[in-house]
């Protein structure tokens, strides 16, 4: 990161739920990470699974948007992870 650069904390919230496990309650889960140079939405959550949480689940498979397998809603609308900007 250079020195006179500054990046902004962001909140990304998940919606958790196990549906293989009875006894799963849904919720939602919020988790704050800094912001980088084009990130996506893909990027961010690969971010909070090898740093924060391993247990978090989401597909993707070819991170251009042609798949469409990182399609999740996002604030309401549907998007693909791998496109959305943070």
């Amino acid at each position: 990161m250079p020195e006179n650069e500054t990046y902004r904390e962001i909140e990304i919230t998940v919606f958790r739920y196990n549906p293989q496990d009875r006894d799963s309650k849904p919720a939602f889960q919020t988790f704050t990470l800094t912001e980088t140079p084009g990130m996506t939405l893909y990027i961010a959550l690969i971010q909070i699974w090898s740093k924060m949480d391993h247990d978090l689940s989401f597909d993707f498979v070819c991170r251009a948007g042609i798949c469409g397998s990182c399609s999740m809603v996002v604030n309401g609308k549907p998007r693909l992870a791998c496109k959305t900007r943070t």
